[in-house]
């Protein structure tokens, strides 16, 4: 006897993995321990697979970026007319070039923003002014254009929704908080920690990746960086390998979550230094919340919607992430005074599970759904 679900939601992406943590950790599995059936389509060629009462359907990776935005975009755009689904969820800004054409065959669709990508474009590394200036002009009235036709849009931070907000038809702000346990995880032990920092997540210039290197020269303590993630380019993975403080570093290159977590167990504190760009400065990056779930303060930019966010609780110090002595100074801080690390640690996991549980985020994007559906 075939199962009865509520209805059928199909995500589409182009650029994301199968294993994306806000695409299928969250809001795949999330749906489908709801009676909703959930196909997830992929761009990988990793083949398809069932995982967690989840459809993965993989229509091969793209023979580069050029082929991504028209051939990957046409096949998955026929894969989605195979699939039927009564809504489907776009995640991908090129995505938008097939969304009329699933409205035209009287689909639900909907745009799932990751990102503030009009102004991305204006800091993008493969782009130069005054190149990206035109394209992000363009985009932008590309996208609004699109997103005044579909039947709706998510935002993953407040700021991304209001911008959607003054054109689309409806929109939801779905925030990328971290997966929690109903149970509170037993005491972190503090007897493992290292003389170590850690970050965790894309390596990239304007993500502080240098000036957080200029550092480390600079400290009192005898400190060393627990360093993970992919590098953004082979230049700039060439230049950190070769900084006259490389030495310590501990590179661990790409990692799986449990190896993320050694590193958090071993490690006095986090970092999550990005430059103030416009992107940045109004984001909700998933690396905060890790470190406040691992019990571990961190080092922060100073924006003002980060200290809005996190309410002026003691579990980080800000600095100017363009300046390499107040993140030494800060590292300092942690290094030679571990009791008090562990108390702003300690602060910040109490805060995340009162304010920052995905569960909250899952239960708006359920409603989200049935409100699409039922217009």
């Amino acid at each position: 006897m075939n199962k009865k679900y509520r209805f059928h939601i199909c995500h589409l992406t182009s650029v994301h993995p199968r294993n994306d943590s806000r695409i299928f950790h969250k809001m795949c599995k999330s749906m489908a321990s709801r009676d909703v059936k959930v196909t997830l389509v992929v761009a990988d060629s990793k083949g398809d697979e069932m995982i967690d009462n989840v459809e993965i359907i993989d229509i091969g990776a793209p023979a580069g970026r050029l082929k991504r935005i028209t051939q990957t975009t046409t096949e998955i755009f026929n894969k989605a007319k195979e699939l039927n689904a009564d809504l489907f969820h776009l995640h991908d800004p090129e995505l938008l070039l097939i969304a009329k054409k699933l409205k035209k065959l009287n689909k639900k669709v909907i745009f799932d923003s990751h990102e503030d990508t009009v102004n991305t474009i204006l800091v993008s590394p493969y782009l130069k002014s005054p190149v990206s200036n035109i394209i992000s002009f363009l985009y932008g009235n590309f996208e609004r254009y699109v997103c005044r036709k579909i039947d709706g849009v998510i935002g993953a931070t407040p700021y991304i929704e209001s911008y959607f907000k003054k054109f689309a038809r409806q929109t939801e702000n779905i925030n990328n908080y971290p997966i929690l346990s109903d149970k509170k995880q037993e005491n972190i032990s503090w007897d493992q920690k290292q003389n170590e920092v850690c970050y965790i997540g894309s390596i990239d210039d304007t993500r502080g990746i240098k000036d957080l290197m200029n550092s480390l020269d600079i400290t009192e303590s005898e400190v060393r960086l627990n360093l993970a993630g992919m590098y953004s380019s082979s230049s700039l993975e060439r230049d950190i390998k070769e900084h006259k403080n490389y030495y310590l570093v501990n590179d661990f290159g790409y990692i799986n979550s449990e190896e993320v977590k050694n590193i958090y167990s071993r490690s006095i504190a986090g970092v999550v230094t990005l430059h103030p760009i416009p992107t940045f400065l109004v984001s909700l990056p998933i690396k905060m919340f890790e470190y406040m779930v691992a019990g571990i303060p961190f080092i922060a930019s100073d924006f003002p919607y980060w200290r809005s966010l996190l309410k002026g609780s003691n579990c980080c110090i800000f600095v100017d992430p363009q300046k390499p002595n107040e993140i030494a100074a800060a590292i300092d801080h942690f290094i030679l005074n571990k009791e008090i690390a562990k108390q702003m640690g300690e602060v910040g996991r109490k805060l995340v599970y009162e304010n920052f549980s995905w569960k909250s985020q899952s239960e708006k994007l359920l409603t989200f759904y049935q409100k699409v559906l039922s217009n």
